[in-house]
């Protein structure tokens, strides 16, 4: 409804500036006798729309307030369509006559309000949470930083955490880290990190010891052995390989860098998706260089910025017709060949099919980011909010904005399950994953994982 009242001003606004079709309407409401017709139907519309809006939450949801606005001031013009006409045909030559001076202010306010409409969304009160405690609605799991992405763990008995930097436009690129979360009982661990032969990454690439992660994935390579994916921020731009091990099943997992690859210039990833034979695939999300106003626009206008890549061992190629607004999560259904692609900005989800280079299927949702495949289902997150919402966000440990987790079919991308969330102890969630009837959720501005229990 957002970019509905966007376009709608913007109408208006572009409306005022054709003359010869404002001097034909006023033209007619001088001739007509009555516009009882025309009054009537619009104070109906409008107290509709009044209705409809006292019975929502309209002090919290800008297009609510809107709506309620609108809704009063159709109301009243059909008021005065009705009992006024002859007062309103007086008043006409006074604006045609010093039209410039009418149509230009008003036309600046619509835009500014078409502006607002599309940067503004939730205007009610966020919740302080910065004590990391859990509510009726939410539970958290205290200790992390950022969890942006999270994979299981291959004997199901950990989840491992990327504890994400910053990126830009948001934020500046910092270092960031790793965790385990026991699911036995919720202990957070930090894995050892050790280095070994660069086995699975280009010999130019050397290693660090400090990252920046963002998107990881993890699959067992044709050789059995685990291999973690890493997309890195910092100190420098590149995928970094890890081997994922463990001395005993009493032991906890640990990792074993074994190589990386370095990222041209040209491309600014999000997430990896690995095969079994060492190639992968990785989302370019936008420019680096891209600004915050670069960024709304592409977001406003659902522009394309970014591309599917591949890796073959050798360069990186780019997937004809993957090109979208703001490419973020994939996940890769090796078996079928497909790729599940998130596109943040264009507030979409497709299936795609490498073998022919095509979108299958598409699921509208806003701001989804990773992807996560259990089963029949794949888990989406949404951010229910615009950019203006956060205030100053960016500053607390955590955040209370509105979001929704998806899980919809796998294969007819059908809504299964929608839980909705606000004013609750977690937020900004960038992943939702099951475990049995157990979703818990990582975020990429939190110090603590949420999870639920889906009835």
């Amino acid at each position: 409804m957002n970019y509905f009242y966007f376009f709608f001003f913007l109408f208006l606004s572009l409306l005022l500036w054709v003359k010869p079709l404002i001097i034909f309407i006023c033209k007619k409401i001088d001739e007509a006798q009555n516009l009882h017709i025309l009054g009537g139907l619009t104070f109906l519309i409008g107290t509709a729309m009044v209705i409809f809006s006292i019975n929502s939450d309209w002090a919290e949801r800008l297009w609510i307030l809107l709506t309620l606005i609108v809704g009063i001031l159709l109301c009243i013009r059909g008021l005065v369509v009705i009992f006024f006409l002859e007062k309103i045909k007086k008043i006409l030559p006074l604006y045609l006559n010093h039209y410039y001076k009418f149509s230009i202010p008003i036309s600046v306010v619509m835009i500014s309000l078409a502006l607002f409409t599309v940067t503004t969304d939730y205007i009610g009160p966020q919740k302080n949470i910065s004590e990391c405690k859990s509510d009726d609605a939410i539970s958290v799991i205290c200790g992390v930083s950022n969890p942006e992405d999270i994979v299981v763990t291959p004997d199901n008995k950990y989840l491992l955490i990327s504890e994400f930097g910053g990126i830009r436009p948001y934020d500046s690129t910092k270092s960031g880290g790793f965790a385990l979360l026991r699911l036995s009982d919720n202990k957070i661990i930090t894995p050892k990190i050790s280095f070994g032969k660069n086995i699975w990454g280009e010999d130019s690439c050397k290693q660090n010891d400090i990252f920046g992660p963002h998107g990881i994935d993890l699959v067992q390579r044709e050789d059995g052995s685990y291999q973690l994916g890493v997309i890195n921020h910092y100190p420098g731009e590149t995928i970094e390989m890890f081997e994922l091990v463990q001395k005993s099943e009493h032991d906890t997992w640990s990792f074993v860098w074994r190589g990386c690859i370095e990222v041209p210039e040209k491309y600014y990833l999000n997430d990896v998706a690995l095969k079994k034979d060492g190639t992968f695939y990785v989302s370019h999300m936008y420019s680096r260089d891209i600004t915050m106003t670069k960024w709304l626009i592409t977001a406003l206008l659902k522009k394309d910025s970014g591309v599917i890549l591949e890796w073959n061992k050798d360069s990186f190629i780019e997937i004809t017709n993957s090109e979208g607004s703001g490419p973020n999560g994939i996940t890769l259904n090796e078996s079928t060949n497909n790729l599940f692609i998130s596109y943040n900005q264009g507030d979409r989800v497709v299936k795609f099919d490498l073998s022919d280079n095509k979108k299958l299927q598409t699921f509208k949702v806003e701001s989804p980011d990773n992807i996560y495949i259990n089963k029949d289902s794949v888990w989406l997150t949404s951010l229910d909010f615009q950019p203006n919402d956060a205030g100053d966000c960016i500053e607390r440990p955590a955040c209370s904005l509105p979001f929704s987790i998806y899980e919809i079919d796998r294969e007819t991308f059908v809504l299964k399950n929608k839980n909705s969330f606000n004013k609750t102890v977690f937020g900004l969630p960038t992943i939702a994953l099951p475990i049995e009837n157990v979703i818990i959720m990582g975020s990429f501005h939190s110090d603590r994982l949420g999870y639920f229990t889906q009835k």
